[in-house]
């Protein structure tokens, strides 16, 4: 028996009894709101499980992944073979700033929203919840280390570093309550920053050392709507990022203290669009 629903980006689909996808542009597999374009002609595809053996990244492309780290006591992002899979990148412990402490994963600049569909999901997970600045989703560089946004330290007020970039951030200098927001700049015009994600408009915490899914799918006009777990939250934000742009995932964080070296998991990574 098939019936049809409605997934990505209003497009009406046949679900199977088996809880398979199926969309006129290729295959799509996964819950509502976790859905993941598996390879097909129509679409390009980026998955990695990070499950293979022992693997240490560098600024040297391997994989499509590429990891940058700070000067100092920073560790690139490294693959351990374990069940299940994750790469962990650790944060350094000398001082507050990207450049010294920070660590970021990226792959290439092979995306772009008016190409269509645009989708980026990550299962990620933080050592700590406090003294952190973390950015999960999409910008416009991979020339440097550079936390594409983090926080102004006011109440959910931003510093864009990036051109373009659009994504979940938390980071504890905000003055306000620490949660997760949604972010975004396009052309250097930042997108108004959206808090209180969660139901009733509560604030969307992070729990230390446990794992949560962010997702963000972007429209060919720039704008983007956000997932957590599987769930919309906020709503969608125009101007996210200029529809031109080409653009790569980044998962990248940096120490807001001087000690500690906490350490970011990433279970998976996956982006997809329409083939142009």
């Amino acid at each position: 028996m098939t019936r049809i629903v409605t997934s990505l980006h209003g497009q009406k689909v046949g679900l199977t009894q088996n809880g398979r996808l199926m969309v006129p542009a290729g295959f799509i597999s996964g819950e509502h709101g976790s859905q993941m374009a598996m390879p097909s002609p129509d679409r390009v595809s980026f998955f990695k499980d990070f499950d293979g053996a022992a693997q240490v990244y560098s600024t040297t492309v391997v994989d499509g992944l590429r990891s940058r780290k700070g000067t100092t006591n920073a560790v690139d992002w490294t693959v351990t073979a374990a069940a299940g899979g994750s790469v962990v990148g650790t944060i350094g412990d000398t001082t507050a700033s990207m450049a010294v402490s920070g660590v970021q994963l990226d792959t290439g600049l092979n995306w772009k929203a008016n190409q269509g569909e645009l989708v980026f999901q990550a299962r990620v997970k933080m050592s700590t919840i406090a003294t952190i600045a973390v950015y999960i989703g999409f910008t416009d560089q991979v020339a440097a280390l550079e936390m594409p946004i983090q926080s102004a330290a006011g109440a959910h007020t931003i510093t864009t570093n990036a051109t373009d970039a659009v994504g979940f951030l938390f980071d504890t200098s905000d003055t306000s309550t620490d949660q997760w927001l949604a972010v975004g700049v396009a052309n250097d015009t930042d997108a108004t920053v959206q808090s209180g994600l969660g139901i009733s408009s509560a604030a969307i915490l992070p729990v230390a050392d446990t794992y949560a899914v962010f997702r963000i799918e972007v429209a060919t006009d720039g704008s983007a709507v956000f997932y957590y777990n599987g769930v919309q939250v906020g709503s969608k934000m125009t101007g996210a990022v200029t529809s031109t742009v080409a653009l790569t995932p980044v998962v990248a964080g940096f120490n807001r203290t001087t000690s500690g070296t906490p350490t970011l998991s990433v279970d998976y990574l996956h982006v997809s669009g329409l083939r142009v």
